[in-house]
């Protein structure tokens, strides 16, 4: 009888190890092996607004230097950021349009952290915006209507009588 109540407490107990065994190896190895760091795109949205008696070329120069500061804030501010993507929406007398997209790695802004670079530029931006007035070219102004000049036949002077 005594073995068999040894028999009974000796598989629980063997159970009970096991587990217990299996959870600090699990524990342990959670707690001493390192997290895995997540990679990840940081994506950035800027607003520029117009200055009175702003050229199309000086606002662009502008949203670059936007976008170039918003890169680097962002690569400067998270270890874990390997892309940014800095999309500059402008702004000019009530309009409103995406300028430029500043895609870039890490990796290659370091080697070269030059905005016009990496930057896609919306070509239709500066039309969209205000900036670039349609005017008529000179073929599509309406030319003054000049009246044909009139015919004038020529005749000879009259020749000596009897003379045809």
């Amino acid at each position: 009888m005594i073995e068999f109540i040894a028999r009974k407490q000796i598989a629980p107990l063997s159970l009970v190890v096991l587990l217990g065994c299996t959870g600090i190896s699990w524990l342990t190895t959670s707690l001493v092996a390192p997290q895995v760091a997540q990679a990840y795109t940081a994506r950035v949205d800027v607003s520029l607004r117009s200055k009175e008696d702003d050229t199309y070329q000086n606002f662009l120069r502008r949203a670059e230097g936007i976008a170039r500061a918003a890169a680097q804030r962002s690569f400067d501010g998270d270890i874990l950021v390997t892309e940014v993507a800095v999309t500059v929406i402008g702004e000019h007398n009530g309009a409103i349009a995406p300028v430029l997209l500043l895609e870039v790695s890490r990796q290659n802004w370091k080697s070269k952290p030059d905005p016009q670079y990496w930057a896609t530029y919306f070509p239709n931006a500066q039309l969209l915006l205000g900036f670039y007035q349609v005017t008529p070219t000179a073929e599509a102004q309406p030319q003054p209507v000049v009246p044909p000049a009139p015919s004038v036949e020529f005749e000879p002077p009259p020749g000596p009588p009897g003379v045809p």
